[in-house]
Order: C-alpha cells, then structure tokens, then sequence
C-alpha cells in the first residue's frame, strides 16, 4: 500500500512538473502538411493554451472521388487522455479543397507537443444516380429530384442568353452531390446547348444544407426549350478509410514571439 501511495505521488509530481516547464500562456506550433498521391492535409496556425487546442485542416482532394472528413472522430493527444473534436463535417469535392479549424476544449491540456489523429477520413466510392423528367421552359416553381428540393430563385431571358437560378436543398441522410456541367437545354430543332455557368464546379451537400446553383444556355431557337438534368443529382454512402495521424510540435521561435 505505501508503494503505491509512493508510486502515485510520483507520478502526480512529475505530472505537475511537466506542466510548470511550459511557461508560456499560448504554445504556438510548427506548420505541418502530409501528402499521398489523392490527398493533401495542411496545418496551420496550431496553438494550445490550459482549456484549448486547436489548428485550421485544409485538405486538398486530388481524386475524382468526394472525401468526407468527420471531426468527431478525430482527437487530439494529452496528458488528459484522448480528447475528441466536435466540429462539422468537411466535405471535399472532387478536386477541390475545403478548409476548417478544429478544435477541442476541456481544463488543463496546454502542452508543447501533441497529435492530431484524423480517424475520421471517409471516401464516397458509390453513388446513387436520381434520374429526372426533362423539363420544358420556362422552369417549374419546385423541382425534386430524388433527394434534392429544387426552388426557382430567378430566371430570365435576353436575346440568345437563357437564365436560371435554382435554390438546391439536399434532405437526405447521406452526402448529396450536385454536377452542373451535366444539365443541358435542348431546342425543339435537335440543338443542344452546354450549361454555362459553374460548368467546372462540383457541389457536395451535408443533411439539409442548400445552396443557389446558376444555369446560363445560348440557346440559337425561340422556340420551347427543354432543360436535361442528365444524372446531375446523385447521392453517396462515405466509407471508411485509413486513420491519418500528425504530430505537432512546438515553434519555439514563434512560442516566444507571441507571448
């Protein structure tokens, strides 16, 4: 019993003793990146301080995949124990990047070195197509399709140039992505004409997130034209994939700058 009483102060000393060498009310640490042939992680403007730690994610995704990265899942190394992050998702389109601080807060976890566990990575391999009824022009009011509530935001038409401007709500319970390069306009005379607008840009939506998406056509008919939505609407089941942990460590220079 005395030894581990003896034991147990010990370690209670040297715990205290560990603390008491950071003297520093902020501990600033090194930028640190990590890098595979489909992805790309940025840390930036990592700090702890005695109830904080936290540092911005940017994530790059190369691949023609979306990467979903849950905070959730993902902690942060102290002497505490394992303290996880209760941010939002980040959602990374295919070739894009999205960019997201992530913290964690709890009493006493200031520290000069830690590591930040991104167990959270998620990829969306499969997706769900949700076919949809070309419409004829002028554009419904509301559209769904699937598991998209589609709400007319605008629409005009100037000479050869055909607007529309649809606010995009995703209601469904997994990660909806929406491809605007895929919804045509056809005339009446076999013409079939190229969205415009956005034409290089991928939408990726959580539960009940919505977004204004824009068509622009120049369109050569004045006749009825018909929008395509050719499988632009689809929806994916993220699946697991490897655990990526990064050390940080502290940046002296900084560290002492700052404080």
């Amino acid at each position: 019993m005395r030894n581990l009483l003896f034991l147990t102060f010990c370690s209670l000393s040297l715990l205290s003793y560990s603390q008491k060498k950071i003297k520093y009310e902020t501990v600033f640490f090194e930028d640190k990146n990590y890098e595979s042939p489909t992805i790309k992680i940025n840390l930036t403007g990592a700090l702890s301080e005695f109830d904080l730690i936290k540092t911005k994610v940017k994530v790059y995704n190369y691949g023609d995949k979306t990467i979903v990265v849950k905070p959730e899942e993902c902690y942060f190394t102290t002497h505490q124990g394992n303290v996880f992050s209760r941010d939002k998702w980040i959602v990374i389109a295919p070739r894009d990047n999205e960019s997201k601080v992530i913290d964690i807060k709890t009493d006493n976890i200031k520290t000069d070195s830690t590591t930040l566990h991104l167990n959270g990575m998620y990829i969306c391999k499969t997706q769900e197509i949700y076919a949809a009824q070309a419409m004829l022009l002028p554009p419904e009011k509301e559209v769904k399709i699937g598991n998209f509530r589609l709400e007319l935001d605008g629409f005009d038409r100037d000479g050869k140039e055909i607007m529309i401007r649809y606010k995009v709500r995703y209601v469904g319970d997994k990660i909806g992505m929406c491809v605007p390069k895929n919804i045509t306009l056809k005339s009446p005379e076999n013409g079939e004409y190229k969205n415009q607008k956005e034409k290089d840009k991928i939408h990726v939506f959580r539960k009940n997130e919505d977004m204004i998406i824009g068509f622009l056509y120049i369109s050569d008919s004045k006749k009825d034209n018909t929008l395509h939505w050719n499988d632009a609407f689809s929806e994916s089941i993220p699946e697991k994939i490897d655990n990526i942990a990064i050390d940080l460590n502290i940046d002296l220079i900084k560290t002492k700058d700052k404080n």
